[in-house]
């Protein structure tokens, strides 16, 4: 009788001990690929870098409506426009308010402003945007008086997402040349320059 009781004790942790083992084994498992899956992927809301791609296409939806309402939901209160660098008193602002006085000046010089999205990649936290800028010079820009001239060059815009999902740095890399030369504010030193800049200031094919 004892020997009985002994075999189905033994069994009994037998079969404890395999329920365990599994219930460790089916965890680690369980710990080991979850954390491979972002958390936002599980919940069917698209990658980090989907995200951010839809944060930058807000920065220019802005743009292009010239609607800063909803800046906050996307630009960052440490946000740092490095292209504002160049003016000693734009160069103070930040985060919302540094933003939407861009949008505002650039939409004042050139009310039917436009940025045409020719491509966008993300990786990690940055963002880089290909734009093709164009509109007409029917307002002051700064301090440029309305020159009337149609613009339409090509810019890289390079962002930065903070772990909030939100802008916290923007740097420019445009064709200012072309943009300068388009509103008269640069011409040919010489004879032999005038059709590069003829070219230059021609925007009919550039606009697409």
């Amino acid at each position: 009788m004892n020997l009985q009781k002994c075999e189905r004790y033994v069994k009994l942790c037998y079969k404890s001990c395999i329920f365990v083992a599994i219930t460790l084994l089916f965890g680690m498992t369980f710990a080991i690929i979850i954390p491979s899956v972002p958390s936002n992927e599980l919940l069917g809301q698209g990658t980090t870098e989907e995200n951010n791609i839809k944060v930058a296409r807000q920065v220019i939806d802005a743009f292009n409506t010239g609607n800063v309402s909803n800046v906050a939901d996307f630009i960052s209160e440490r946000y740092f426009n490095r292209e504002s660098q160049v003016d000693p008193i734009r160069g103070q602002l930040r985060g919302p308010s540094e933003f939407i006085d861009t949008v505002e000046n650039l939409r004042i010089a050139f009310p039917d402003l436009r940025h045409h999205e020719e491509a966008i990649i993300a990786q990690d936290d940055k963002v880089v945007s290909v734009i093709n800028v164009t509109g007409t010079h029917t307002g002051n820009f700064f301090i440029l008086p309305p020159t009337g001239n149609k613009i339409s060059y090509e810019a890289v815009h390079l962002y930065r997402v903070g772990e909030d999902g939100k802008i916290v740095e923007h740097k420019a890399i445009q064709d200012d040349l072309t943009f300068l030369a388009q509103l008269g504010v640069i011409e040919p030193s010489s004879p032999e320059f005038v059709p590069f800049f003829q070219a230059l200031t021609s925007t009919t094919n550039r606009t697409g």
